[in-house]
């Protein structure tokens, strides 16, 4: 669903009647410019989210766990200039690029600084990635977002930072398309089902059948599925590509490279998923002006 744009006040306007305000979130930017952003933001949004991840994946050997819209972070002052170019307001003073004016509360953010990217160059960084701790308790380090968690958290498998590459993997998709990827709550009423089993269907019907060993290293694993792998609810399913869906939502010419990315990071078993700071350097981001 498409919102209308908020008319925001003059800047210093606005500046004086929130003088706390440090950063507002993706999410914020989409209830403004409509849940699906042009693609090329997305790319943007993208790059600078993989930065971040990798250095928290590769420097620090953690996982983030509650990876969302809101959590990835613009400066107020930023996310209003993307909302004036979005509409084409001619007075804007800035560019997309050109974040000076930024200010964020660095307690709140992870240091891209200490992860090397071969082939990288120094860019400004427009979007940040904060942590998931500060703010409130942590009862269960990963995923809270309902329709995102990974097969293995379906299944009650051991987790690692690559549940986090498949939560990120459905938050693009969010952003790309301006629809979920999946939802646990789909004819749950009209088909009698669980929000599990009815998450675990839409899985299947886009990416196959789950390997045999991904199922057995859950706890959860004999509850949904035969010791064949196949899933004990009998159901009809109704397989589709990702590449076919896609193409519905973007122009042609984005189609196989967006399929191609997000399926590095859609993967069915843990270990096969990309990991970010080799997704970062997917040719889905050769297009994208610097």
């Amino acid at each position: 669903m498409t919102c209308r744009p908020e008319i925001y006040l003059p800047g210093h306007v606005w500046d004086s009647q929130n003088p706390v305000e440090r950063y507002a979130s993706v999410g914020d930017l989409c209830a403004h410019l409509g849940d699906q952003l042009p693609i090329q933001l997305v790319k943007r949004i993208a790059r600078d989210v993989l930065r971040g991840l990798a250095s928290l994946h590769e420097t620090r050997g953690k996982a983030h766990g509650d990876l969302n819209q809101d959590c990835i972070l613009i400066s107020p002052r930023d996310m209003k200039t993307l909302i004036s170019q979005f509409y084409g307001d001619e007075q804007s003073q800035h560019t997309m690029l050109q974040s000076e004016t930024s200010h964020y509360n660095e307690m709140y953010l992870f240091n891209t600084d200490t992860v090397v990217v071969p082939g990288s160059m120094e860019e400004p960084i427009v979007f940040r990635l904060c942590y998931p701790e500060i703010g409130r308790p942590r009862h269960d380090p990963f995923c809270d977002s309902f329709g995102m968690r990974s097969p293995e958290a379906l299944l009650d498998a051991p987790q690692s930072i690559s549940a986090d590459i498949w939560t990120l993997g459905c938050v693009f998709y969010e952003l790309i398309t301006g629809e979920s990827l999946f939802d646990p709550v789909f004819q749950t009423v009209e088909l009698g089902l669980t929000p599990e089993e009815s998450h675990l269907i839409q899985i299947i019907e886009l990416l196959g059948q789950f390997p045999r060993d991904t199922v057995k290293a859950g706890k959860n694993g004999r509850k949904w599925f035969q010791e064949d792998g196949s899933l004990r609810l009998d159901t009809t399913y109704y397989p589709v590509m990702l590449k076919d869906i896609l193409e519905l939502r973007i122009e042609g010419q984005e189609v196989a490279q967006t399929a191609d990315f997000l399926g590095a990071m859609l993967q069915l078993r843990p270990h096969e998923r990309a990991r970010a700071v080799d997704l970062i350097n997917h040719p889905w981001f050769d297009n994208l002006d610097d």
